[in-house]
């Protein structure tokens, strides 16, 4: 779940290549990983490579295309120069949707398999802003309020007082001043970062409150800083409040509202005809399963269809817990609220968040004021340009954001 972050919330004039860099903040701070995976994609352990009889080729995009030909057309202008091996994509406004894919779902030889749009893949830290709309309606429904706290949720445990005054609203907006990872966590990924495994697959919802009882704050609470281990605690939060585990409350509450039965936190068995989803540097990868950090996005799966029904009901407004959408607090030249963003990105505003894995890539986006949306999904982890987020906005507004 590597962070990525898009352009600029501010209307105030600003150069180009300040808008590119804001574009490119957006690709490093909504996709949400432990640690950077585009770095550890390239750093294979040397006893790994020498096991290897052919090493792996980056992934490029084959000429299958499946889905609507004109948006597939579009689609693989909108990826050029990227390195993806499959690519979903689903658009639209108020009058309608299509969808298209690229590439293949799997790629290795003799197993090749066309993406479609249906393809089932991880989504990363789109999950983050499932849970945020979990809260939203918590909140409406009376179970919590944005001020309720960890120490009130979990009364039954002796929790440190830094962080049994940390808020709900807090964890929503990245402000708890909690790190991306637990000290535990970040541990386990410097080894998981080079062998491409689960970072999370330790993480329970007992043992994310011991963990993160145990790791100092990065920040000053109040101050934006995107935090994995803080969703992971606001999910399981939400799920303690409602009395059911996080899958369940998530499906009752968000995904069959929606119409999105292709996406599940936790699904078992995995989801068939899944994506086989690979590194940057083609190998293959692992999913990231973990009951305690699925509200941070490990273990979800969907589909670009089903994240287009989320974008779609996002640009309408008319979704479950849509006051989770709402801007709240500055987060490095965007707004957060409770897991969406909003960006202005040549002066449109746009809402929307990014996710990804060592292996996979989501991006979900809307403009509100036109009713246009865009979801893509790809079963490869993000290289030195986030692909999905970059063929998600080029989509949605036309071009490269500032260019």
């Amino acid at each position: 779940m590597t962070p990525t972050a898009p352009a600029r919330t501010s209307t105030r004039p600003r150069s180009r290549r300040r808008a590119r860099a804001a574009a490119l903040a957006l690709a490093l701070a909504l996709a949400g990983a432990s640690t950077a995976p585009a770095a550890a994609a390239h750093a294979a352990p040397a006893a790994h490579a020498v096991l290897r009889a052919t090493p792996p080729a980056p992934p490029q995009l084959s000429a299958d295309a499946t889905g609507d030909p004109a948006l597939a057309g579009r689609a693989r202008a909108a990826a050029a120069g990227l390195a993806v091996q499959g690519l979903a994509v689903a658009e639209g406004d108020a009058a309608g949707g299509r969808s298209a894919a690229l590439g293949r779902a799997d790629a290795r030889p003799g197993r090749e398999r066309a993406m479609t749009a249906g393809t089932p893949q991880e989504v990363g830290s789109v999950a983050k802003a499932l849970t945020g709309l979990l809260l939203a309606e918590a909140v409406a429904r009376g179970e919590v309020t944005a001020s309720t706290t960890l120490a009130e949720v979990h009364a039954d445990r002796d929790l440190p007082a830094e962080l049994g005054r940390t808020t709900l609203a807090e964890l929503a907006t990245h402000t708890s001043g909690l790190p991306r990872l637990s000290t535990r966590a970040q541990l386990r990924a410097l080894v998981t970062d080079r062998t491409l495994g689960n970072p999370y697959a330790w993480d329970t919802p007992e043992s994310l409150l011991a963990d993160a009882g145990g790791t100092p704050l990065r920040t000053p609470r109040g101050e934006y800083s995107y935090s994995n281990l803080g969703h992971a605690l606001l999910g399981q939060a939400l799920a303690v409040r409602a009395g059911v585990p996080y899958p369940r409350l998530l499906r009752e509450r968000v995904l069959e509202p929606l119409g999105a039965g292709a996406t599940a936190a936790l699904p078992d068995p995995l989801p068939a005809g899944r994506a086989r989803e690979v590194a940057p540097d083609g190998r293959g990868t692992r999913p990231w399963l973990s009951t305690g950090s699925a509200p941070a996005g490990t273990g979800v799966f969907s589909t670009a269809e089903d994240l287009g029904r989320l974008a779609a009901a996002a640009a309408s407004g008319r979704l479950p817990g849509a006051a989770a959408l709402e801007p709240r607090v500055e987060a490095e030249g965007m707004r957060a609220g409770w897991g969406w963003f909003t960006a202005t990105l040549d002066g449109r505003a746009v809402v929307g968040v990014n996710g990804a894995t060592y292996g996979a890539q989501a991006s979900v986006w809307c403009e509100p004021a036109t009713g246009r949306w865009v979801a893509v999904t790809a079963p490869t982890g993000p290289g030195a340009q986030p692909a999905a987020q970059t063929v998600a906005l080029r989509l949605l507004l036309g071009a490269d954001p500032g260019a």
